[in-house]
C-alpha cells in the first residue's frame, strides 16, 4: 500500500508480550494504545498461567480467549436488543390503551358536565 493510504491514519508504537509493534489505524494513538495495553494485560496472564507454553500459542489462546468475549458480549447485545424491543413492543400497547382510556373518559366527562347541567336546570324531572 502506498504511504498516501496511511497519511490520515494515527501510528503508536506498543508493546506487546515484550515484542514492540507499530500499529496503524483510523482511531487516536491513545486508543490504539490502549487496546494494545489490554491485549498485552491479557497475554501476559496466559503466559504466567502457562510458563511452558511457546509464544506463539500464548498468542492463539489469547486470540481465542478474545474471540471468547467478543462473542459472548455479542450474543448479550442481542439478547439486550431483543429484549428492548419487547419492552418497546409492550410500551406501545400500554401506551395506545392509555390514549383509548383517556379518550372513554373525556366523553364520559363530557357527558357527565351535560348531565349536571342538565340537573341545575331542573330538566330532568
Amino acid at each position: 500500500m502506498s504511504e498516501e493510504k496511511f497519511s490520515n491514519k494515527a501510528k503508536a508504537k506498543v508493546k506487546i508480550l515484550g515484542e514492540e509493534y507499530v500499529i496503524k489505524g483510523n482511531e487516536s494513538a491513545e486508543y490504539i494504545s490502549k487496546l494494545a495495553s489490554f491485549v498485552d494485560e491479557h497475554m501476559q496472564e496466559i503466559k504466567e498461567a502457562n510458563s511452558s507454553i511457546p509464544r506463539n500459542r500464548i498468542m492463539v489462546l489469547g486470540a481465542m480467549n478474545l474471540a471468547d468475549k467478543l462473542y459472548k458480549i455479542q450474543d448479550a447485545y442481542k439478547k439486550l436488543e431483543k429484549e428492548y424491543a419487547k419492552t418497546r413492543n409492550n410500551y406501545e400497547e400500554v401506551l395506545a390503551e392509555y390514549r383509548g382510556l383517556k379518550e372513554k373518559y373525556q366523553k364520559v366527562q363530557e357527558e357527565y358536565n351535560q348531565f349536571l347541567e342538565l340537573v341545575e336546570k331542573g330538566e330532568l324531572d
